[in-house]
């Protein structure tokens, strides 16, 4: 949660910034292939290089350490949703309400954001579930504090061998707050990703 969080209340001002401004030393469209590049890249080949790194920081095994690697992976993620959905809002509504005597944080966050309510929720569920499933990390900076629940999962064995009932009850658990709040939101997620989907 934390992570998604982070990566949210960062993703939506990027995605804002890249639809509406246009910066002068780096092409927008250069930014938003790079953050495109972060999730094409292969989780596998950082481990090494994000493991130094938490070392050097004293958060192996902390709940800290794998919340920045999660935000760090969702970012892009978010940034990308949020750009292509405030490049569908129609930006004469912001010139409107600029006409009114609005700023631009106003014109953002009374205007564009509630339109983009519905996206917002549906990757905010998306980072979710990234973060809830994430393995890889877990299982390579964490030992015994910060272990998550398929680090837990993978490693639930004992000495008469791999117990497949106990896994099973274990997993329809894990699956349980996922499944809720996708039951919960589900509305949302399906108006946020169809979002600019059809126009006429």
């Amino acid at each position: 949660m934390a992570a998604s969080a982070i990566a949210l209340s960062l993703g939506l001002p990027a995605g804002y910034a890249l639809a509406r401004f246009q910066f002068r030393r780096v092409k927008n469209r250069d930014l938003t292939i790079w953050f495109l590049s972060q999730r094409v890249l292969p989780p596998v080949v950082v481990v090494i290089p994000f493991f130094l790194i938490m070392r050097s920081l004293h958060l192996l095994d902390h709940v800290l350490g794998l919340i920045l690697i999660n935000a760090t992976f969702t970012l892009p993620f978010a940034v990308v949703i949020m750009r292509q959905t405030f490049q569908e809002l129609p930006i004469e509504l912001e010139e409107a309400a600029a006409v009114d005597g609005c700023s631009d944080f106003d014109a953002f966050w009374k205007i564009s954001l509630p339109l983009a309510v519905p996206t917002l929720v549906a990757v905010a569920a998306i980072c979710v579930a990234f973060t809830w499933n994430e393995f890889l990390f877990a299982l390579s900076i964490s030992s015994l504090k910060a272990k998550t629940f398929p680090v837990y999962l993978a490693g639930a064995e004992d000495t008469r061998g791999v117990q497949f009932w106990f896994i099973a009850t274990r997993t329809i658990l894990a699956m349980g707050p996922p499944v809720v709040l996708a039951l919960f939101i589900q509305k949302y997620i399906v108006r946020g990703l169809t979002f600019g989907a059809v126009k006429g």
